[in-house]
């Protein structure tokens, strides 16, 4: 069970005033928003320090969207950035792959992105924008 909470968001309550609890695809779509805009400390695959990052207690956790707004970083190793980070979390399937469209304008990057829930087959849409 997890307490209903978008990145960057306040905690949710209950109409009887407790902590709002998320059902399982609302669940799914939170840890991808939090793996999408959470910036890792140490690069993935080098394991080098990149910057200091959000989760000190697991300083490779994250996707670090927000560093790439503004970067010469193609479009597609972006989505590919995206798409593995996705991977990672189990509520997202590989069959269909995820679809991922990523449209950058000025200091902001607008992401909109569907998958597939493993847990209950039912499509999920995330669309959010970064800015650094």
């Amino acid at each position: 069970m997890d307490v209903f909470h978008y990145y960057g968001g306040d905690l949710s309550v209950s109409s009887s005033g407790d902590l709002a609890v998320a059902d399982q695809s609302t669940t799914g779509v939170q840890r991808v928003y939090r793996r999408l805009l959470t910036n890792p400390q140490l690069n993935n695959v080098t394991g080098t320090a990149v910057a200091s990052g959000d989760y000190t207690a697991h300083p490779t956790y994250g996707a670090g969207l927000p560093r790439k707004v503004g970067s010469p970083q193609s479009i597609a190793s972006t989505e590919a950035l995206i798409k593995g980070q996705m991977y990672l979390e189990s509520v997202v399937t590989r069959n269909p792959a995820p679809t991922i469209t990523l449209t950058p304008v000025n200091n902001v990057l607008s992401a909109a992105i569907q998958y597939q829930d493993a847990n209950t087959s039912t499509p999920q849409f995330l669309e959010f924008d970064i800015t650094k």
